[in-house]
């Protein structure tokens, strides 16, 4: 069958002004991406942009601390999804996937952190989800109820329903957490890094919503690092 040269044609137009468009529209949105974090850098709190821009806190949030990409894997991930380490082995051989140097606890500690994504109704998982995953398992002195409480107030709850099945992206932060924690436990002669290691990471973060609340709540580093077995 031979494709009709005209509507080729206009298929052909229809396309590249679709192309224009979606790339002007992706440089409107740096743009403006940029300049709510802007706003976020210069001491303005997730309230008070959302309610100026007429967004939900969760939204501002997003975009402050938000995954930089679509769902699915991403850059830093291996192919099908897995998360690969920067560092390469001795010899030259290939880089280990990232999701290999997790323990059992830490595993776990992600799975149960989709779940508290999925029961705050978010498109992300942050540090405020691994937090939380962590405090319901028990973190010493802490409440998982006050800690959810905390994040609700923080960043409020979405609107719709993730995908089921379908993991969420972490948000840069989180990625930085979980990098941090694997960074702790090879500098203690460790191959696999687990919850107390995941914990001390959000802790020790400046900016992450999970550390923010732990602190609030009493949690610090030098708290952690006295503790037996650390």
């Amino acid at each position: 069958m031979t494709l009709d040269e005209q509507v080729l044609a206009e298929a052909k137009q229809a396309r590249q002004r679709l192309v224009d468009l979606e790339s002007q529209a992706a440089h409107v949105r740096v743009d403006y991406h940029h300049a709510i974090k802007k706003l976020h850098a210069e001491g303005g709190s997730l309230r008070e942009i959302a309610d100026a821009l007429e967004l939900s806190h969760q939204r501002v949030h997003q975009i402050v601390d938000g995954p930089a990409g679509p769902p699915g894997p991403q850059p830093w991930m291996g192919r099908g999804g897995r998360w690969k380490h920067g560092r390469r082995h001795r010899g030259g051989r290939n880089r280990e996937y990232f999701m290999a140097r997790f323990d059992d606890g830490a595993r776990e500690v992600m799975v149960e952190a989709q779940k508290e994504a999925d029961s705050l109704r978010h498109s992300y998982l942050g540090t405020e989800h691994l937090m939380l995953a962590l405090a319901k398992g028990g973190i010493e002195g802490v409440s998982y109820d006050a800690a959810r409480e905390q994040v609700v107030e923080r960043v409020g709850e979405g609107d719709e329903q993730w995908v089921a099945g379908l993991p969420r992206p972490f948000t840069p932060r989180a990625k930085r957490i979980l990098e941090a924690a694997l960074h702790g436990a090879v500098d203690s002669g460790r191959k696999q890094f687990g919850t107390d290691d995941i914990l001390l990471a959000i802790v020790s973060n400046s900016r992450g919503v999970g550390g923010e609340i732990l602190r609030d709540l009493g949690v610090t580093a030098e708290q952690l690092h006295g503790q037996p077995g650390r």
